[in-house]
């Protein structure tokens, strides 16, 4: 394709330059047979006859020679006046009546051209050309041979230089092009764990961040789903096995079909019911970054709805819950599932702080990031566990989990919304006595003042 394009190049060029340099020849025959016109016009003003280019025929090969718009130097002219006398060959003085004076005859089939010669008005005689005959020299025509010549030189090595330069450039954007087509098929072949190292500013880099991503994103995901069903079904298998066993023993006539049993029966279904959901939160939160809505969102004023959303549970439980929130604060995020973040959050704090204590909530700006503080009073966790709080299905053996209930299941859920946010998630102990939860979410540029 390359050489095809050069070649064409080449053509035009050459016909272009060929076009220009006939359309510069014919301008100079045109302008020296007006001189021409004009030297005769001159010579017939002043002797007032013709008689003379009769008589002495070298007179109109003199005039031949002179009306040439560049003169040549003497020690040169014998040479020239041999070589310039072909462009005349037709050429031919004529009378009033258009009688030939000088000038040899031509063939009938050689088209001619009359340029009147006028003196005061009055035509006296005619110059008889060739009619649009360019001046087509021995010369002229070497020396545009000889650019067409030149022009498929230059072209060559210019095409030559392309070619050579083209070549590692081409490498330079097809290698990881390359490179990046082969990962994406080992990853559509299900190998997520490879990363590929892309080294470079440009958007082929930024496409390589961007499929590492994607590749971290989709091994998260095999990791999860190969894991998930496994502690799941372990998770599972006590509720349903104490639930079987009950049922059956009503079946057998061991235990008796009183209100005491069947409320038993109804808060284990309950219980497996709530389960269920917080399974069916969790899985919804670990498909990953691409099942949420992103958009500018209030994080202030959804803080504030969802406090408000729990008061009369703080009531009821006989807490007291204070706040400190900067307001107008905003965050690229899904609303839903940042709401069901804080839910899950307080709701730890309310179901593991003991009654008449205190949950202090804040949200604080920090270097470009939103800092949310949930911090409750006793009971505490012990340090060693506050790493593994946000693991799946984990419950620590202490007095905070002790006669509480809950699966393990919120706080998992909402480190992997934090973690879709590109935020951080961490527990410490409070000075209140209990648990710190401390959130950071990256802050939107435009949050306002």
């Amino acid at each position: 394709m390359t050489l095809s394009m050069a070649l064409l190049l080449v053509l035009a060029v050459s016909l272009s330059f060929d076009r220009g340099f006939s359309r510069y020849k014919q301008s100079l025959y045109d302008d020296i047979n007006q001189n021409m016109v004009k030297q005769l016009a001159d010579y017939y003003q002043k002797n007032g006859h013709w008689q003379a280019f009769k008589i002495d025929r070298g007179l109109w090969q003199e005039l031949l020679i002179n009306s040439l718009i560049e003169q040549t130097e003497q020690s040169d002219n014998n040479h020239r006046h041999e070589r310039r006398w072909k462009m005349f060959k037709y050429h031919a003085l004529l009378a009033a009546d258009k009688t030939l004076i000088t000038g040899r005859r031509v063939p009938h089939h050689q088209p001619l051209k009359l340029m009147a010669i006028r003196v005061k008005d009055t035509t006296v005689g005619y110059l008889r050309i060739p009619d649009r005959q360019a001046i087509n020299n021995h010369l002229d025509k070497k020396f545009n041979q000889t650019m067409q010549k030149w022009f498929v030189v230059l072209f060559g090595l210019a095409l030559l230089f392309t070619l050579l330069l083209s070549w590692p450039i081409s490498g330079y954007f097809t290698r990881p092009i390359r490179r990046l087509n082969q990962h994406v098929k080992k990853m559509s072949q299900g190998h997520y764990g490879d990363m590929i190292d892309i080294n470079r500013g440009d958007e082929l880099g930024r496409l390589g961040d961007n499929i590492n991503h994607l590749s971290q994103t989709l091994q998260a995901n095999s990791e999860n789903q190969k894991t998930f069903f496994t502690d799941i079904s372990h998770e599972l298998r006590t509720p349903v096995s104490v639930l079987r066993a009950q049922i059956e023993a009503l079946q057998d006539g061991i235990v008796k079909p009183e209100d005491e049993q069947l409320n038993q029966l109804h808060r284990q279904v309950m219980s497996l019911s709530l389960l269920i959901n917080d399974i069916q939160d969790l899985a919804g939160t670990e498909l990953g970054a691409m099942q949420y809505q992103k958009q500018a969102v209030n994080l202030s004023q959804l803080l504030h709805s969802v406090i408000r959303s729990f008061s009369s549970q703080v009531s009821d439980v006989q807490l007291t819950l204070t706040q400190d929130i900067e307001e107008n604060r905003w965050i690229i995020g899904d609303a839903l599932r940042l709401q069901q973040l804080f839910n899950n959050v307080l709701n730890n704090a309310l179901r593991y702080t003991d009654a008449g204590g205190v949950i202090s909530i804040r949200l604080k700006t920090h270097k470009q990031q939103l800092v949310i503080t949930f911090e409750d009073s006793a009971p505490g966790v012990e340090q060693q566990y506050h790493e593994r709080l946000f693991e799946r299905l984990f419950r620590p053996d202490s007095d905070r989990n002790k006669h509480r209930g809950g699966f393990g299941i919120g706080l998992t859920i909402a480190k992997n919304i934090v973690t879709a946010h590109q935020g951080t998630i961490q527990a410490f102990d409070s000075s209140l006595g209990g648990l710190t939860i401390t959130i950071r979410l990256p802050l939107e540029k435009d949050s306002h003042e």
